[in-house]
């Protein structure tokens, strides 16, 4: 970065074409006060590769008559009188797309979002590649029960070396790592600098995958929930490695060509080239709406008949281990939640998947009322209103479902 942020710019290559950024932009997108435009503009502030998504046709999203969701109480608790447009505005919304029954029955875009523009996905990038690493399982390519070191010798000496590929994907692997997203020190900002997302400090591992040979084990692997991103970049380094293909390209082999995407999706790579696995994909809205529509086919689809592995979100919609994510913040809004193969599992009578990623990005898979819900938003805080989203999607799915 050049010395003088304010004033200077900093040149970056984007999917192979160098840009000029702006230093203040570059180097501060993850400023509250530079969320609403940084979000929408990803691209423009750090180094990305594309997702392709095939050739195939685009899937339409044929819409229906607007039905007055907008103005309708969402009744969630503490709030009971709550409509769908405040809690919008609440919640620094950029863009959320409802569908029902695979017809679009809502759908709004505010400040820099677009619907041809991506929007950074945070964390539910760690539910889309879980995808392709089910389809490599369900192939026989890739050995859950293996431990990671078998994939991965480099990581042999760090904490995930022991840890077995089914203990990254339900985040049950022991490691010494604070996700903390607000302390410089934790292990979650050293992860960022190392990907790019931040600037780097002196003594900072080179790159991500570096980073993830430095972690040190915290206990027995399998016995305590531990949520922590970097446990989603080895899973993206094992999954390379099983099946010989890059993370961008596995991607979109696996998830983004099969989804009748409008536009390609992006993931965020470090200097190295490395994919940011954990938080690093943007996407438009409706294509991960539509992302979200395979998902419930392949929930409903007999075996054989999805190009995803019915059986892989049989499983998740199951769970984990309760007792493992007992104390978690997720439990104490879900009693019957749990997680499992990078999605969170509410417990609900229907069944439902749940995508989240930080700042306020939700992905709400209702597979009973056939409703996914996208809300994509530039919130200051990380974990601002986990519990009013949470009671809203509920509510949402509900609404639209049963709507007039």
């Amino acid at each position: 970065m050049p010395a003088d942020p304010e004033s200077a710019s900093s040149e970056r290559v984007t999917n192979g074409e160098a840009t000029s950024v702006p230093g203040p932009v570059l180097a501060g997108w993850l400023e509250p006060d530079r969320h609403a435009w940084a979000f929408s503009h990803f691209e423009e502030v750090v180094n990305t590769a594309l997702i392709g998504h095939g050739t195939g046709p685009v899937r339409p999203l044929p819409a229906e008559p607007d039905k007055g969701l907008d103005s309708m109480a969402l009744g969630v608790p503490g709030s009971p009188t709550l409509s769908m447009a405040e809690f919008l505005a609440r919640t620094s919304t950029d863009s959320v797309v409802v569908l029902s029954g695979g017809k679009l029955v809502f759908e709004r875009y505010f400040g820099e979002a677009a619907p041809d523009r991506r929007h950074v996905l945070m964390s539910i990038s760690k539910s889309i590649g879980a995808v392709a690493a089910g389809c490599l399982a369900a192939d026989g390519m890739l050995d859950l029960a293996a431990p990671v070191a078998s994939y991965v010798p480099e990581l042999t000496d760090s904490a995930y070396g022991s840890a077995t590929v089914s203990q990254l994907l339900d985040m049950t692997a022991s490691v010494c790592y604070s996700q903390d997203y607000l302390d410089p020190a934790s292990e979650v900002q050293t992860q960022d600098r190392a990907a790019g997302w931040r600037d780097r400090r002196p003594g900072d591992p080179a790159d991500s995958r570096e980073f993830l040979a430095t972690l040190a084990p915290d206990g027995r692997h399998g016995d305590v929930f531990w949520y922590c991103s970097a446990t989603t970049d080895a899973l993206s380094w094992v999954v390379e490695r099983a099946s010989s293909t890059p993370y961008a390209e596995l991607v979109s082999q696996r998830v983004w060509s099969r989804i009748g995407a409008a536009h390609p999706a992006a993931i965020s790579i470090d200097q190295s080239g490395n994919p940011y696995a954990c938080a690093g994909i943007a996407a438009t809205a409706q294509d991960l709406a539509r992302f979200g529509l395979g998902v419930l086919e392949a929930i409903h689809a007999e075996t054989g008949r999805h190009p995803w592995p019915h059986v892989f979100f049989q499983d998740t919609r199951r769970g984990g281990s309760l007792a493992a994510v007992a104390g978690h913040d997720f439990s104490a809004l879900h009693p019957a939640g749990s997680y499992r193969n990078q999605w969170w599992v509410p417990g609900d009578e229907s069944g439902s998947l749940l995508g989240i990623g930080i700042f306020g990005q939700y992905l709400w898979l209702d597979p009973v009322r056939d409703v996914v819900i996208v809300k994509l938003s530039s919130q200051a805080g990380p974990l601002d209103d986990r519990g009013l989203h949470d009671a809203a999607m509920a509510a949402i799915a509900r609404l639209a479902a049963d709507r007039p």
